[in-house]
């Protein structure tokens, strides 16, 4: 038993590298995905692919700092289309959405990049992964906005 205290702090130390090793494993396995315009699937954790002809642009009501709880919840309701980045107001945020699909599981979800943009650089306030279902009418809406906006426009 004394042998057991003896070298536990080298077993909890041994325990605690492997954790971080297997966490690290993972995270630069999205890191390489995500620089080829793949992600890791919220579902199944397999790779997913960017369905998404181009990132879907929003206007978020919320400025500099201000916070929201529940992005699942706050985003859809609050996210309103814009055509182009010129349309983003001096100090108030937007949000940028790609949507992914999952060849092995065949779910689609979105990622969506909150950003507050300042004298020409965008500073990333959040990035979240979410369900698609909610946000299809926000597309929709999105790419019914671009297709009655002239070529001129943006």
């Amino acid at each position: 038993m004394t042998a057991l205290t003896y070298y536990l702090p080298q077993i909890i130390f041994g325990i605690l590298a492997a954790v971080v090793l297997v966490w690290l494993v993972f995270f630069i396995r999205e890191l390489i995905l995500r620089s080829h315009g793949k992600a890791v699937c919220i579902h199944c954790k397999k790779a997913a692919e960017k369905v998404s002809p181009e990132p879907y642009l929003f206007l978020l009501p919320v400025s500099f700092g201000d916070k929201y709880e529940d992005a699942e919840q706050y985003l859809p309701s609050h996210m309103r289309p814009i055509a182009s980045e010129q349309m983003i107001p001096s100090g108030r945020r937007a949000c940028r959405l790609e949507v992914y699909s999952c060849g092995h599981c065949g779910k689609r979800y979105v990622i969506i990049t909150d950003f507050l943009p300042v004298r020409g650089e965008e500073y990333i306030k959040g990035i979240y992964e979410l369900p698609y279902e909610p946000f299809q009418p926000l597309i929709e809406r999105w790419v019914a906005l671009r297709q009655h906006q002239k070529p001129s426009q943006y």
